[in-house]
C-alpha cells in the first residue's frame, strides 16, 4: 500500500558537526579573554577598580558552570563539585529543593562531602610542605632582597586569604582545571599517566598555556607568563584527584605565600 504524501515523514535535516573539544574551548576562551579584557579596563574608574577582580571572577566560573552543566555528566564530569572539597568526585549535587539562593543544596553538599573535602586540604597543604621550601630558596636566589625576611602580611591579612580561595582560587581552577582541562582531555585522551595522574602531556601544558596567557590579558606585563609553571601543577592535582578540590586549596595557598615572600624580602 502506498502512503499518501502528506502522510509520508519529512527527511530529518542534516545534522550541523558539533564543534571538536578544541574549537569549542579556543572559542570560549576567546570570549573569555575578551571579556576580561573589558572588565580590566574599568581599573580606571576610580569607585569600582575594587571591584573589578570580582567581575573577571564570576565571568571565569559563572561561564565553567554554564558549560558543565549542560554536558553529560554535569559539575561531576568537570570536577567541579570540587573534587570531596564540598562533594566526592562524580556525587550527584543537584538532588532535592535548591532553597533560597541554593542554600538547602549546599548544606547537602557539605554534610556529604566533608570527609572528603578535609582529604583533598590535607593533600593540598601535603603538596604545599615540600613545595614552599625550595620555592622559597629560588625565590630569594632569584628576586634578591632588599633586607632580611620580615613577617609583613597584607592590611586586612584574613580578607585576601579569603579572596585568594574564593575570588581567586575557586573560579580560576574551575573553568582552566575544570572546563578547559577536561574538554581538552576529549580531544586528547590520556593513554598513561605522569606521576600518578591519568592525562595527557598536550591537554595539561595546553591548559597551563592558556592561564599564563589570560594573565597577561588581565595585568598586561611579560612576567605573567610565569603563572604558565604553576598551572602545570595545578592540572596535574586536578587529574590526580579527579576534582578541582586540592587545586583551588593549593592554588590559593601558592598566592598566599607568594606574596607574603614578596612583602617579605622586597618591601
Amino acid at each position: 500500500m502506498t502512503e499518501a504524501p502528506s502522510e509520508r515523514s519529512a527527511p530529518a535535516p542534516p545534522l550541523r558537526p558539533a564543534k571538536s573539544p578544541l574549537q569549542e574551548v579556543l572559542w570560549v576562551y576567546l570570549a573569555v579573554c575578551a571579556g576580561t579584557f573589558v572588565l580590566t579596563q574599568l581599573r580606571a574608574i576610580g569607585p569600582i577598580k575594587d571591584y573589578v577582580h570580582l567581575g573577571v571572577g564570576a565571568l571565569f566560573l559563572v561561564t565553567a558552570m554554564k558549560l558543565a552543566g549542560r554536558e553529560p555528566g554535569g559539575y561531576g564530569r568537570f570536577g567541579i563539585g570540587l573534587g570531596g572539597l564540598l562533594a566526592p568526585p562524580g556525587a550527584k549535587i543537584d538532588e532535592g529543593e535548591p532553597g533560597p539562593l541554593g542554600l538547602y543544596e549546599l548544606a547537602r553538599v557539605v554534610r556529604r562531602g566533608w570527609v572528603e573535602g578535609l582529604r583533598e586540604v590535607f593533600i593540598a597543604l601535603a603538596l604545599a610542605a615540600i613545595v614552599f621550601p625550595p620555592f622559597a630558596i629560588g625565590f630569594v636566589q632569584y628576586h634578591g632582597s632588599l633586607h632580611p625576611f620580615v613577617w609583613n602580611p597584607p592590611a586586612d591579612f584574613a580578607s585576601f586569604i579569603a579572596a585568594q580561595f574564593v575570588v581567586v582560587g575557586l573560579t580560576e581552577e574551575a573553568f582552566f582545571r575544570g572546563y578547559v582541562q577536561t574538554r581538552l582531555g576529549e580531544r586528547w585522551r590520556a593513554k598513561r599517566t605522569i606521576f600518578g595522574a591519568r592525562v595527557h602531556p598536550m591537554a595539561l601544558v595546553t591548559q597551563a598555556a592558556l592561564f599564563g596567557a589570560v594573565h597577561v590579558i588581565a595585568t598586561p606585563n611579560p612576567a605573567q607568563l610565569a603563572t604558565f609553571f604553576p598551572g602545570l601543577v595545578f592540572g596535574w592535582l586536578r587529574a590526580w584527584r579527579g576534582g578541582i578540590g586540592a587545586a583551588i586549596v593549593f592554588h590559593a595557598l601558592c598566592n598566599v605565600f607568594s606574596e607574603l615572600l614578596v612583602r617579605g624580602w622586597l618591601r
